[in-house]
Order: C-alpha cells, then sequence, then structure tokens
C-alpha cells in the first residue's frame, strides 16, 4: 500500500499509518464528564446573565431615581420663584387700589379690569380684582355688642330664598357666629349640638374669619358653600353692599320690595351712570322700603380681594389676598390676610 494510501486509510479509521491498530475506541473514563461539564457551562451563562440584568435594573433604577430627584430639585425651585411673582403681582393688585379714588367704586375703574395672562419672567401670570363689598357679608348677622342684627338676618333668610336654600341656615349660623349659648329658635344650634358630633367641636362664638369655616355650622355642606359663595364673603368688620358693583341677587336681598326686572336695570344703568351716593340711588329707585337707614348700602368700598395665577415649567399656584383701604384714606392698603387656594 502507497504512503498516501495509508494516510487515507488513518484520517478515516483513525488508526496510526503502520500500526496495525483499528478505529480508536471511545474511552468512558474521559468523555462519561463531557454531560456534566456542559450542565454547568449553561448553568455559568444562566447566572452571568441574571448578574447583567440585576446589574441593568440597579443602573436604571439609580438612574430613574436621580432623575426623579432631579425634577423634584427643579420643582421646588419654580415653586419658589412661583411664590415669589405671585406674591408680587398681589403687591401691584396694591397698588392699583392706593391709585384709585376713593370717593366712589364702580366696575367702570382701573381695579376691575382683570389682569389678562401676561409674561412675567419666565412665568405666565394672570389676575383679578374684586369689590368684597359687592357681597353679603355674613358676619353682618351679628352686632359688636354679640346680639343679632335684624335686618341683616332678614337680609341673608332672602338670599338663601333667592338662591334656592334653606332660609332656616340663618339660624344656626347666628349661633356659631354669636357669644352666647342660648340657642335661636327653632334650628339654631350651639356647643352642645356639636359636641355630640363625631368628632366633637365647639360653636366658635365669634366671626368667620374664612368662608370655608361655614361647613363646621349646622345645615351647611360643601354643596351649599359652593352655591353660597359668589354672594357671601367674611369680613372682620360689619360692612354695607356696594350698589354700584353688587349682583342683582344681592340687591334684592338687601332692598325686599326690589323685583328682579328692577334690579336687572339697576346693573345695566349703573355701567353708564354710577350712583354718587346712597341717597341718590335710593331717590332714583323711588322706594326707601325695607330699607331702615343708608347703613345697609353705600357706593364705595373698603374691602377688595385679589385672586392671581402663576405658571411656571410644570407649577401652577394661586393665591387669594384681602386688603383693607381703611376709612381714614390711608395710601397703601393693608394686607388682611393671604391664602394659597386651589385652581
Amino acid at each position: 500500500m502507497s504512503l498516501a494510501s495509508r494516510l487515507r486509510a488513518w484520517r478515516v479509521n483513525g488508526a496510526r499509518p503502520g500500526s496495525g491498530s483499528g478505529p480508536r475506541r471511545f474511552r468512558p473514563g474521559r468523555n462519561a464528564r463531557m454531560p456534566g461539564v456542559r450542565r454547568q457551562q449553561g448553568v455559568a451563562v444562566i447566572v452571568a446573565v441574571l448578574v447583567v440584568a440585576l446589574a441593568t435594573s440597579t443602573v436604571s433604577y439609580m438612574l430613574w431615581h436621580q432623575s426623579l430627584w432631579v425634577r423634584q430639585v427643579e420643582n421646588l425651585v419654580a415653586r419658589t420663584q412661583a411664590d415669589a411673582i405671585a406674591r408680587a403681582a398681589a403687591n401691584w393688585a396694591a397698588a392699583i387700589l392706593a391709585a384709585d379714588n376713593r370717593t366712589i367704586d364702580h366696575l367702570g375703574e382701573a381695579w376691575a379690569r382683570p389682569i389678562p395672562p401676561l409674561a412675567a419672567e419666565s412665568a405666565q401670570l394672570a389676575g383679578t380684582v374684586a369689590d368684597e363689598q359687592a357681597k353679603f357679608n355674613v358676619n353682618n348677622l351679628v352686632q359688636d355688642g354679640g346680639a343679632a342684627s335684624p335686618a341683616d338676618v332678614v337680609a341673608f333668610q332672602r338670599l338663601l330664598v333667592l338662591l334656592g336654600l334653606p332660609p332656616e341656615l340663618a339660624e344656626p349660623l347666628v349661633d356659631w357666629l354669636d357669644a352666647d349659648d342660648a340657642v335661636t329658635a327653632p334650628n339654631g344650634a350651639e356647643s352642645a349640638y356639636y359636641l355630640a358630633l363625631d368628632p366633637p367641636y365647639r360653636a366658635a362664638n365669634r366671626r368667620v374669619v374664612d368662608l370655608g369655616e361655614l361647613v363646621r355650622v349646622k345645615g351647611f355642606s360643601p354643596e351649599i358653600l359652593a352655591r353660597l359663595a359668589p354672594y357671601v364673603t367674611a369680613l372682620p368688620v360689619a360692612t354695607p353692599v356696594n350698589v354700584n358693583t353688587a349682583s342683582a341677587v344681592v340687591l334684592q336681598a338687601i332692598l325686599p320690595t326690589l323685583s328682579s326686572a328692577q334690579a336687572a336695570a339697576i346693573v345695566q344703568n349703573r355701567i353708564e351712570r354710577p350712583y354718587p351716593d346712597p341717597a341718590t340711588f335710593l331717590r332714583e329707585l323711588g322706594q326707601t322700603k325695607g330699607v331702615t337707614t343708608t347703613a345697609q348700602i353705600d357706593v364705595k368700598s373698603r374691602f377688595f380681594s385679589s385672586e392671581v395665577s402663576v405658571q411656571l415649567a410644570r407649577v401652577t399656584v394661586a393665591y387669594r389676598s384681602l386688603f383693607d383701604r381703611g376709612d381714614q384714606g390711608t395710601l397703601t392698603p393693608t394686607l388682611v390676610t393671604q391664602s394659597q387656594h386651589a385652581l
């Protein structure tokens, strides 16, 4: 056999040339361990994949947490800037009120024009100024001496009826405001009623500071308060209603013989010709019945509110401020309260 033939036979049969031996036999001692090795290699691959997945998940979580922290810091910075802009806008409203003519207040003056959305640094600012004496002051229900004011109680009851609410709500509100513990019949409520509730609390027996407090009064609910809110206010002293700014509903509550058509006519006519004084208003109205004195009405106002909203990046804030211009005509209105409210 030639050398080339032997080489081919060796390659095919696994025998060395000239060795005379046949094909190589299977060696159990060496090859029997190969399946186990392969299994170990498979487990190692799986462990490696799990380690990579865990590391990737950890890094992703760290990046997400860092991104969230950065977003929170950005929101805090934006909130601080928006708060500063909102307070500055409140000072702007105070400056507008300081420049106003105080002998008469009506809806044709500069303060009554809303602030349109405008750019303030990198924020959007909008706001309004409102006459709080265009509304019925719930603190008028009780006089400074602690006794109920009959004329104001009747006016408030008429307002409730005009709004489709039960007039009996006036009685527990009087008890909430007055200083005594005597229940106003038949539907009043003093501390004994509120202490039986869960959780218990006492009647305030003082003036209302914020209208939101009314939801704690017997018979009042958030829905009733929402219905009342456009027509009532809570001011620190007794105040008359400004007939140049009051709504038709409030005018009807103050003037019992006033029809809805007459109230609408007053609202329309005063646009061109605001009333210069209460006496002129009553004289042109042609009636004084139901208004014992001009103390219930006026043509100028002392208390005003401003509502300002600021949007900066992802942050939106809104502030409500109450200003008192005082009776003595001080140059700068006094900030009575300032609170943040939801939009």
